[in-house]
């Protein structure tokens, strides 16, 4: 999903602009948009369609993937030209939401995330819905329950393309040499961290606080056990208040592995690339990450650890608490039209396309599961990704991204706020007051 998670940027700005959310799980790539096509002479009679993705990194395996699948659609459709542009995903969730404060002219199809993230853009009447679109044929594809982040007001405005699953990564090697036990429980992870901080140059957890969506992660992780993902859901969906005790007892655990150096010196100094490298070349022993992670173990040039020493684990459970068969995850990655595209639909055609390819894409690269039920080659799987989707198997319940779900200013406050639980000095009561100000209104 979605690939594709967020630097800090005030409430204030993203209410101007748009949304802004999520995970990210993009690459790290130029600082302008880069053009993949142009009309050229002798081809204006064409429909251009402007494409805009996250994927900015050449070495990023889902860019290659999209490269593919639009080389394969310009073949089948010689009418069609498409004119793909990139970011990095902070810069992207940036200008996306800036040119949507518009009209977004120069975007036809563009990558984003639904749920709440997209809900401002639906009620401000940017994005086109694809229900006319949708054949039977079509929704006979798709994965049951697979569209309810594209649903808004009884209308369809995506479908799918794949979704991920947190994953909490673990370096055994390093556990072994520590003496730690692997950590079902988080009595066993409070214990694994006090053993493995004896092991020179090594952070216990790579949190990546820096980006509020990391920092996110690591609480939202520990409150879907401490709260549940059905109490989770409906506070997310509105039905219920930000409230109770599980709440506070998920920051209150965020900062007591603070205190105990479970994150290193100072967390909030690495950022997402940096918490990364960390695990990747053995320098941090865990890591809270999504599905996507699992696929640059092995193709990542700069990983210099051994891939077979990696445990995909669930998030820990709590003694006394919570459901082992929730998870955090879903589908919620897609690519949308603008509704004031020029070409409705050559567009939408295009989107409904390109989603299920980057579906079938991310699941043969082991970096998401498809929302589609066409058939993919599982030969490549690597071994880690498996572990994920067994465990992925045991699953009932999920829960988005918290700042996928939430409207765009309560998920900023809340990326924000549990950047605090990363800091000397954490006001757990003023951690809560702040959310339920933002959500409980």
């Amino acid at each position: 999903m979605k690939k594709s998670l967020l630097k800090r940027v005030s409430a204030v700005a993203l209410t101007v602009a748009l949304a802004a959310g999520m995970t990210g799980c993009g690459s790290k790539g130029s600082a302008a948009p880069t053009n993949a096509g142009s009309s050229g002479e002798g081809k204006t009679e064409k429909t251009v369609l402007n494409v805009w993705h996250q994927w900015s990194n050449d070495t990023n395996e889902l860019k290659k993937k999209y490269d593919e699948a639009v080389a394969a659609y310009l073949a089948e459709n010689p009418n069609v030209e498409i004119n793909t542009q990139t970011l990095d995903t902070e810069a992207y969730k940036t200008k996306i939401s800036a040119e949507f404060a518009g009209d977004a002219k120069g975007i036809d199809v563009f990558y984003y995330w639904g749920a709440g993230t997209a809900r401002k853009m639906i009620n401000a009447d940017k994005l086109l819905p694809l229900d006319s679109y949708i054949t039977d044929d079509i929704k006979g594809k798709l994965l049951e329950g697979s569209t309810a982040a594209f649903e808004y007001n009884g209308k369809t405005y995506s479908l799918p393309s794949f979704s991920w699953y947190m994953t909490l990564y673990c370096n055994k090697a390093l556990f072994d040499q520590a003496g730690a036990e692997l950590p079902d429980t988080y009595d066993k992870l409070v214990t694994a961290v006090e053993k493995l901080k004896a092991l020179d140059g090594v952070t216990p957890l790579a949190s990546g606080a820096k980006d509020g969506w990391n920092a996110a992660f690591i609480y939202q992780a520990l409150a879907l056990r401490t709260v549940g993902a059905e109490e989770i859901n409906k506070m997310l969906s509105g039905q219920a208040p930000f409230e109770g005790e599980g709440y506070a007892e998920a920051a209150d655990k965020v900062q007591e592995l603070y205190k105990m150096g479970a994150f290193g010196a100072n967390p909030l100094e690495q950022g997402n690339d940096d918490a990364n490298a960390a695990f990747g070349t053995g320098r941090a022993a865990m890591r809270l990450m999504g599905s996507w992670f699992a696929n640059g173990i092995y193709t990542d040039k700069a990983v210099t650890i051994n891939p077979e020493d990696v445990v995909a684990m669930k998030i820990p459970m709590i003694t006394g608490k919570g459901n082992e068969t929730d998870y955090c995850g879903g589908f919620v990655e897609s690519f949308w039209v603008n509704k004031s595209t020029k070409n409705p639909d050559e567009a939408a055609k295009f989107a409904i396309y390109i989603n299920e390819k980057m579906g079938e894409a991310a699941y043969e690269s082991g970096s998401g599961f498809s929302g589609w039920k066409t058939e993919v080659d599982e030969k490549g799987l690597n071994p880690l990704f498996v572990q994920i989707k067994d465990l992925l198997s045991q699953g009932k319940t999920s829960v988005l991204a918290w700042d996928t779900s939430l409207d765009a200013e309560p998920a900023t406050i809340h990326n924000e706020q549990v950047q605090t639980l990363f800091a000397p000095g954490a006001d757990t009561g003023e951690f809560i007051k702040e959310h339920e100000a933002a959500i409980n209104k």
